[in-house]
């Protein structure tokens, strides 16, 4: 069952039809996933439920995406976690981008020690973990424990094979277009 926030043309998971459940935002580069998570993050505080987890989003100088920040839901700390910009940050490449092994740990922290949440968000589970088997790893042990009655966690299209083949069960919402 979806309920729609007044003024606004988005749904989200009534968390009351099925406790426990996991959401699975996808869709391509740049078509809105964690602003879809920001907002069901704001519409679920709003109904008084407690959200934990991590968010991230894009640093962008002239108009170019350079960074990642990565936020905790509970404390609102923000860290960079992942930069394009030569040296900035120490940790390990992956393509053009250089990420924070310590924020990594920080969040893995984090996700490890969720308990007694109404919703659990990962922003986000893709090649660094389903290939690399680092990022946000504790994500998978998080959902598993099912501390919560919804987990919105954003996987690229094409991951969904792979965290299909890990044995969660899952509802899915595909973003086509930027909301």
């Amino acid at each position: 069952m979806d309920l729609t926030p007044p003024g606004d043309n988005l749904t989200f998971p009534d968390i009351r039809s099925a406790p426990g459940a996991i959401l699975v935002v996808t869709g391509g580069r740049g078509t809105g996933k964690t602003p879809y998570c920001h907002k069901a993050v704001e519409y679920y505080r709003r109904a008084g439920l407690k959200v934990s987890g991590l968010i991230s989003f894009g640093r962008f100088e002239n108009g170019q995406k350079n960074g990642f920040f990565a936020q905790d839901l509970v404390s609102q700390e923000t860290r960079l976690a992942v930069s394009s910009v030569p040296g900035e940050i120490d940790g390990f490449q992956y393509g053009s981008w250089t990420f924070d092994p310590e924020i990594f740990e920080w969040g893995n922290q984090l996700l490890l020690q969720t308990t007694g949440s109404d919703v659990l968000v990962i922003d986000e589970l893709g090649d660094l973990e389903f290939n690399l088997q680092t990022g946000w790893t504790a994500g998978f042990e998080a959902l598993r424990r099912r501390n919560y009655l919804l987990a919105i966690v954003v996987i690229r299209p094409k991951c969904i094979g792979s965290f299909t083949k890990m044995g969660f069960s899952y509802l899915i919402k595909e973003i086509l277009h930027p909301q």
